[in-house]
């Protein structure tokens, strides 16, 4: 909920930026798509769960980076503070910073740079910093060592370019402190999921009646919404992680695109109700593109459709119905009047 119009903007900035570090991912995740071979999954399935995992873990972190970059632009809008030069991240090599005034904030590619604001110097490389940027080119270096090996030991012909790993040049001095995170437990369970609708999921297909080819193309689109699932939650719970620190925040609201599922638009029709990761984690389905905004004025407007969402449950859903039956209800609600939407834009 974003008092200010620089704080609106900045939010569909990083609305934006997201978006493309996870269409950056998917050119990537397209590449490595080709070493699974449906042939022999039991052969190459190992291997590419590696080499996807490690291409998360160094795009996850992007996510983050471009998410607390975000965060600290936003509070300093919204607090009227002075916060430092924040670099734009969603611009592989391009320094300057996080969201723009321009006539349309819907637009791609990402909204230009502001003029910066007054710089008040680097944070302190302290420990974790340090800590942080090692685990990064550690994570990368794996990557590329994982897939250069998984390429020789197949016998598939691959033109592979270690730099796909790299922070394409990103300059030193535009580094930002993420917050620290564990994320042990949830690559356990994307490790688990790329294999189960990944190697796995192609046999399942294969042995219920499926072609080779259809068993691989549904595969795909499943395999690819699990990786950008894991990819965006970089930025996600880094945000929340944030806000659990800041005693200034109040929430935050969920921000949805302009045509979200009627999942998205459920939760967002609830507006600032979320308060911490604890309380209420962000949840998001496979291929969401959902992103948080925090909460300084209680009384600011909600981001995007999020009110005509919540007049629309207030309206036909609240009060008549409860528990699951209600979630169907807006579902069929919102479903029918999606569809009437998009004939009268057709």
């Amino acid at each position: 909920m974003a008092a200010t119009p620089r704080g609106r903007q900045l939010t569909e900035a990083h609305r934006q930026q997201q978006l493309d570090a996870r269409d950056n991912f998917l050119a990537e995740f397209l590449a490595l798509w080709a070493l699974l071979d449906t042939d022999n999954l039991d052969e190459t399935g190992p291997g590419w769960v590696r080499a996807v995992t490690a291409l998360i873990k160094s795009y996850r972190q992007l996510s983050a980076e471009i998410t607390t970059a975000y965060y600290w632009a936003f509070r300093a809008a919204e607090l009227g503070e002075t916060g430092p030069r924040i670099p734009d991240l969603s611009v592989p090599g391009q320094a300057g910073t996080v969201g723009a005034p321009v006539e349309d904030v819907t637009s791609r590619p990402p909204m230009a740079p502001p003029p910066a604001a007054p710089r008040t110097g680097r944070p302190p490389r302290n420990a974790q910093t340090r800590r942080i940027e090692r685990d990064a080119r550690r994570t990368r270096r794996d990557a590329a060592r994982e897939l250069e090996r998984f390429v020789d030991d197949s016998g598939i012909r691959w033109d592979f370019d270690e730099s796909v790993f790299e922070r394409r040049g990103r300059d030193r001095s535009t580094r930002i402190e993420i917050p620290e995170i564990d994320w042990e437990e949830r690559d356990r369970a994307m490790e688990i999921s790329l294999n189960i609708v990944g190697p796995v999921g192609q046999k399942s297909k294969i042995k219920r009646g499926k072609t080779p080819q259809e068993a691989r193309d549904a595969s795909f689109v499943e395999s690819s919404g699990v990786a950008t699932r894991h990819v965006l939650t970089g930025g996600r719970k880094s945000l929340l992680t944030l806000l659990q620190r800041d005693d200034r925040a109040q929430r935050w609201i969920r921000v949805t695109d302009g045509d979200p599922c009627a999942f998205c638009a459920m939760l967002a029709s609830r507006g600032p109700v979320y308060l911490s990761e604890d309380s209420a984690g962000f949840k998001a389905h496979d291929h969401c593109a959902c992103t948080a905004e925090p909460v300084y004025h209680s009384n600011a407007p909600w981001p995007g459709r999020a009110d005509e969402f919540r007049k629309l449950w207030d309206q036909y859903i609240k009060g008549r119905y409860s528990g699951q039956a209600a979630i169907r209800a807006w579902e069929k609600l919102y479903r029918d009047l999606q569809k009437q939407r998009r004939s009268e834009v057709a």
